[in-house]
């Protein structure tokens, strides 16, 4: 069981590492700009068919950090809940699955859409979710 544990709080921590990083990757670097100057500044200057109130760049920094703030919360819960109940994640049905599907989710975007870094982190956690709760289930 305390294996299991580990392994959940260990996937927990780079779910916040990955979240934290990109958040701050998103704020205070220009990682997240496009590489062309031209590009960043026709995002900056248009917006998208579903609305005039914000421009593809202002909801570009919008989805990052709200990305990051789903990755951050998500790897928060499960850490407090590996370390105040961790019996909860296994004997609820909803928990169970969640520790799963959302992993594996995130993986699956990963691979289509992302680069190497955060596929192998989830990855990783990923494996680490799964493992960890087939670990402390009964």
């Amino acid at each position: 069981m305390e294996t299991g544990i580990n392994l959940i709080l260990l996937a927990s921590i780079v779910y916040m590492v990955l979240g934290g990083v990109h958040a701050y990757l998103t704020q205070f670097t220009k990682a997240m700009e496009p590489a062309k100057p031209e590009v960043l500044e026709l995002n900056k200057s248009s917006h998208s068919n579903i609305t005039t109130q914000t421009t593809l760049w202002s909801g570009s920094i919008g989805f990052h950090l709200s990305h990051s703030l789903g990755l951050f919360i998500f790897g928060l819960f499960y850490f407090a809940l590996a370390i105040d109940n961790p019996e909860l994640i296994s004997s609820s049905m909803f928990f169970s699955l969640a520790i799963v599907l959302v992993p594996i989710l995130y993986l699956f975007l990963s691979i289509k859409y992302w680069f190497i870094v955060p596929t192998i982190g989830l990855g990783l956690s990923c494996a680490f979710f799964i493992l960890g709760l087939v670990l402390i289930s009964p």
